[in-house]
C-alpha cells in the first residue's frame, strides 16, 4: 500500500533537539554550583521541552490510498477518506493552520509539517472540491514557510550556551 509520511521539520526539530540537550546541562551545572530556585527552574524548565521536544519528533501524518493517520505522542487518529468532511485554513502571515473536520471530531494542524504543501495537496485531492475550502486552493498557490521560529529557537541556542559559559567561568 502506498503511503507518504509527513513528519515535523528538521530545520525546527534540530535547534529543539539542541535547546533539550543545552538545558540539561545547564541543569548538571547547576547542581554543582547554583541556587535552589535555579535548580528547580532549570529542571521544570527542562522536563517542559523535553516533553515538547518527544512530543514534536514524533509527529506525524499518513496520508494512504484508503484514509489518513495522525499520530502523536501515545495517540493514533485513523480516518477513511469518507469520514472527513471538511478542509479549512486560517492563514496568519507565516503561521498557517488547517483545520480537519472529521465524523469523529476537529483536528488540527500547522505549515510546520516537512513538505506541507505537499500533505495539503493530498488531501485535496483524495476530499474532492466540495470539502475543501477555497481558501486552502488560494493558500497552495503560494505556501508560506514559517521560519520565525526556527529562528526563534537558533537564538535560545546562542542564550543558553551563553549562560552555560558563564556559569562555566563564574566564581
Amino acid at each position: 500500500m502506498e503511503q507518504n509520511i509527513f513528519k515535523t521539520k528538521r530545520a525546527f526539530l534540530v535547534p529543539f533537539i539542541a535547546i533539550v540537550a543545552l538545558l540539561c546541562l545547564l541543569l548538571i551545572l547547576s547542581l554543582f554550583k547554583g541556587q535552589s530556585v535555579e535548580k528547580i527552574v532549570l529542571a521544570i524548565s527542562f522536563f517542559g521541552t523535553l516533553l515538547v521536544g518527544i512530543e514534536a519528533s514524533k509527529r506525524e501524518i499518513i496520508v494512504t490510498k484508503d484514509g489518513l493517520k495522525i499520530k502523536k505522542f501515545f495517540r493514533t487518529k485513523d480516518f477513511i477518506w469518507p469520514e472527513i468532511t471538511h478542509l479549512g485554513v486560517v492563514d496568519l502571515r507565516n503561521k498557517t493552520y488547517f483545520l480537519l473536520t472529521t465524523t469523529k471530531g476537529f483536528y488540527f494542524f500547522s505549515n510546520m509539517f516537512e513538505n506541507h504543501a505537499l500533505l495539503i495537496r493530498s488531501i485535496v485531492d483524495k476530499l474532492g472540491d466540495e470539502k475543501v475550502e477555497i481558501e486552502v486552493k488560494n493558500y497552495l498557490d503560494h505556501p508560506s514557510e514559517r521560519r520565525s521560529l526556527i529562528v526563534i529557537c537558533w537564538v535560545i541556542v546562542l542564550i543558553i550556551s551563553a549562560f552555560i559559559i558563564l556559569k562555566l567561568f563564574s566564581a
